[in-house]
């Protein structure tokens, strides 16, 4: 037996792929300040911890490039989705 009921282990987030989506859209889109405070407003509606929240968005505000953003926003939810990222 591997567990006693089927009830779901790993929590989705409020974001989802939705979140994701539009950051990837915007990519192209928006301005180096824009694309930020989008990546910000994305970890602020997850569902995380406010400490783990807190220090993705410190690292946000000290990002240079849009790709460094990318990856972390990416990687923050994924492992929020259980992933191990």
């Amino acid at each position: 037996m591997t567990q006693k009921n089927s009830r779901q282990r790993v929590k989705v987030d409020t974001i989802g792929n939705n979140g994701l989506e539009e950051m990837y859209k915007a990519y192209d889109k928006e301005t180096l300040e824009e694309f930020r405070n989008r990546c910000i407003s994305i970890i602020d509606a997850s569902t995380g911890k406010k400490e783990t929240k807190d220090t993705f968005k410190s690292l946000l505000s000290k990002s240079t490039s849009k790709d460094v953003m990318v990856t972390k926003v990416t990687n923050y939810v994924l492992a929020g989705l259980g992933l191990r990222v």
